[in-house]
C-alpha cells in the first residue's frame, strides 16, 4: 500500500487531505493442511479399541460401534494425571494396509501422527498373529514418513476382557510390547497412564 495522509502531517499542516496511491493487490489460491497437535497418538487397525480407550481415559465422546471405520476424523481428549497435570491424546482413525499410498483415507489420517510426541499402538488381543499386525502398522508409518518410527512407541494388547488366554511367546516377538489392558473393565489403565506420563517426561 501507499503512504497514508498521516504520513504527510506536519506542525503547519495538521490535516493533510492527500495520500500516496498503493500498487494493485495480489491474489492467489492457497491450500492449508491441518495437523492435529497432541502428546499421544493412538495407532491401530479398525476396531482395535482406540475410541473406547480414549473415551474411558478422558471426557471425549468419539463414536463407538462394532464395525470398521467408526471413527472418520481425529478426536482429542485430555487425560488428567494429577491435580494440575495432564496430556492430550488423539484417536487417529483406523489405518488399513496401503494407507501410506493413500488407500482409504490414509494420507488424511497419517498426517496427524506427525505432530504426536508418543505413539501408542493398539493391537486386538484376539489377533492370532500380533507380530505381523505390528509390522504392518509400522511399515505403513515408515512408508509415509520414516521419521515417524523415531518417536517413542508403546504397544498394548487390547480387549483383555474378551479372551481367556493368549500366546505370550508370540507377543514377546514385539520388543515394544508393554502390557495388556481392557478399557471395558479398566484393567491396566492406571499403569498405562503412568508409563505414558513417564515417557513424555523423558522426551
Amino acid at each position: 500500500g501507499g503512504k497514508g495522509n498521516v504520513n504527510y502531517k506536519s506542525s503547519t499542516h495538521q490535516t493533510p487531505r492527500y495520500a500516496q496511491s498503493g500498487k494493485e493487490g495480489e491474489s492467489g489460491q492457497f491450500e492449508f493442511e491441518l495437523k492435529i497437535l497432541a502428546d499421544v497418538g493412538l495407532v491401530g487397525f479398525p476396531n482395535a479399541g482406540k475410541s473406547t480407550l480414549l473415551s474411558v481415559l478422558s471426557k471425549a465422546k468419539p463414536k463407538i460401534a462394532d464395525y470398521p471405520f467408526t471413527t472418520l476424523e481425529p478426536h482429542l481428549g485430555i487425560v488428567k494425571t494429577g491435580e494440575y497435570q495432564s496430556f492430550l491424546m488423539a484417536d487417529i482413525p483406523g489405518l488399513i494396509e496401503g494407507a501410506s499410498k493413500g488407500k482409504g483415507l490414509g494420507h488424511q489420517f497419517l498426517r496427524h501422527i506427525e505432530r504426536n510426541r508418543l505413539l501408542l499402538f493398539l493391537i486386538d488381543g484376539n489377533e492370532p498373529q500380533p507380530v505381523l499386525m505390528f509390522e504392518a502398522l509400522k511399515n505403513e508409518l515408515i512408508s509415509y514418513n520414516k521419521a515417524l518410527m523415531l518417536k517413542p512407541v508403546i504397544v498394548i494388547r487390547t480387549k483383555g476382557d474378551t479372551y481367556d488366554s493368549v500366546d505370550e511367546v508370540e507377543w514377546k516377538g514385539i520388543p515394544e510390547f508393554f502390557m495388556e489392558i481392557s478399557a471395558v473393565t479398566q484393567k491396566g489403565l492406571t499403569k498405562l497412564v503412568k508409563e505414558i506420563t513417564h515417557r513424555l517426561n523423558e522426551d
